[in-house]
């Protein structure tokens, strides 16, 4: 709605009225979660004078009826030095008798104020246990490590995990004990390095990342990673494919398209074409014989054939209800190919769907899988009929899909923790990217706050 006034939603009354008392007594120390809006959880810890959402935006006052808290910002004051005047409110109110209670959120800034109601329930683990049939083997956090982790590829003993400052190469030979060969940093610190695929060609080993522009890094010797060259293109994520004896890397870019090129010689890479989704971005792909499985953001998913990659192909779309198209893999059941694809925003989960040009049912969802909508989902990978996912806050997941129509359940690990103080708070925080060594049974996960983890897989 308009913001008209400085003060306007500087006073509790502004947000409706509130079921007086239901807070005497109540000791809302703890994490939460909303389970009506994308906003992560919650942390209120005892603080001076009241409680401390800490996140930064400050106290709370306590009383019988509320927790209420409103700040007003000029540009460059403190505590947030700002481009721009805000205004931030937040009221805690309505316990009820299950526990829960109502969360309002108001954000003003230019001429526009958001405002917001969730209901808030205490944060726990969806599962009944902490895990189930994956256990942890390992795990990397050096303390230089201080922002996000988000993605991990395995190569023989070298995992090579992209986080928030470039690239690194981590021995896990010995996976109860990982360590830090080598770091790659990011070309510019401004922008973010944010998937990594692996390749080896001419018997040379290649990192390539999605980044603006798009690095190469000879990988060889992984205690010494050398430059090998960058690519005028701007990727959020990318793909490699080897097909007769020629590599090709496929680029999810921030355009909303999806280039092609032959990096067979890294050192004269060739742009072979390209597919304009006309999306916001192209924010995931899987490649298989050719066929790319695009996830087109607001354009929904998209199956096109790259064999031509001068002339490519639309060969069917698939939008889910979210808009929000964000990560698939692909694999054949019964000579049949599905996909598996999820969404990242509320109510985001795994949808399985007929991606065989062949089938009556190509492009529809033949089945689905939530944990719950509150939670978000990332991303997928796979052998044979059974895929591997993150699941944000839910942990690593693995799901049968011998029958489409009814995935089941193999094994979950729960790497995030409600009553750990540094878990992250964030909607997009935990368990993130992840890879597999099928023949060691073990699965390398990115998490956002607890960097590396090596999970032992006995699904």
């Amino acid at each position: 709605m308009p913001w008209t006034s400085i003060d306007q939603f500087s006073r509790s009354s502004e947000l409706g009225s509130i079921v007086a008392y239901t807070l005497d007594g109540f000791d809302p120390v703890g994490r939460w979660y909303f389970t009506g809006l994308a906003l992560g959880s919650m942390r209120l810890s005892p603080a001076e004078g009241g409680f401390e959402i800490q996140d930064g935006r400050g106290l709370l006052a306590p009383s019988a009826s509320e927790l209420f808290f409103t700040i007003f910002v000029k540009p460059g004051e403190l505590p947030t030095p700002s481009a721009k005047t805000f205004r931030v409110t937040h009221r805690i109110s309505n316990l009820r008798d299950d526990g829960s209670l109502r969360y309002d959120r108001v954000f003003c800034e230019d001429k526009t104020c958001d405002i917001c109601t969730a209901r808030m329930i205490r944060a726990e683990r969806h599962d009944p246990k902490d895990s189930d049939k994956l256990s942890l083997v390992g795990a990397l956090n050096p303390t230089e490590w201080k922002n996000y982790t988000l993605d991990v590829k395995v190569l023989g003993t070298t995992a090579y995990v992209i986080r928030d400052g470039g690239l690194w190469s981590i021995d896990v030979a010995d996976a109860a004990n990982p360590r830090v060969l080598a770091h790659y940093p990011d070309a510019d610190p401004l922008t973010r390095s944010n998937d990594v695929a692996i390749f080896e060609t001419a018997g040379r080993r290649y990192a390539i990342i999605a980044d603006s522009p798009v690095e190469l890094v000879d990988v060889t010797d992984p205690t010494n990673l050398q430059p090998a060259g960058q690519l005028p293109v701007e990727a959020h994520t990318l793909f490699t494919e080897t097909r007769n004896g020629s590599t090709r890397v496929y680029f999810g870019g921030l355009d909303g398209t999806t280039a092609v090129y032959d990096v067979t010689n890294p050192l004269l890479p060739a742009r072979l074409g390209a597919f304009d989704a006309e999306s916001s971005y192209v924010h995931d792909l899987f490649v298989e014989a050719g066929i790319g499985y695009l996830n087109a953001w607001e354009k929904g998913f998209l199956v096109v054939d790259f064999n031509d990659p001068a002339q490519p192909k639309l060969l069917g779309q698939w939008q889910s209800p979210r808009k929000q198209s964000h990560a698939s893999w692909v694999t054949t059941v019964g000579g049949r190919r599905i996909a598996v694809h999820g969404d990242e925003t509320y109510g985001a989960h795994m949808t399985v769907l007929d991606v065989d040009p062949a089938s009556p049912q190509f492009m529809k969802p033949l089945s689905e899988y939530e944990t719950r909508p509150y939670v978000s989902i990332h991303n997928f990978t796979g052998v044979g009929t059974k895929t591997y996912f993150t699941y944000y806050q839910d942990g690593v997941r693995v799901m049968d899909l011998a029958n489409p129509a009814q995935p089941t359940l193999l094994g979950y690990y729960n790497t995030w923790d409600p009553d750990n103080p540094l878990a992250p708070d964030g909607f997009f925080g935990g368990a993130i990217g992840l890879d597999l060594d099928v023949a060691r049974k073990l699965i390398f996960v990115a998490d956002t706050a607890r960097g590396l983890l090596i999970l032992r897989d006995d699904t």
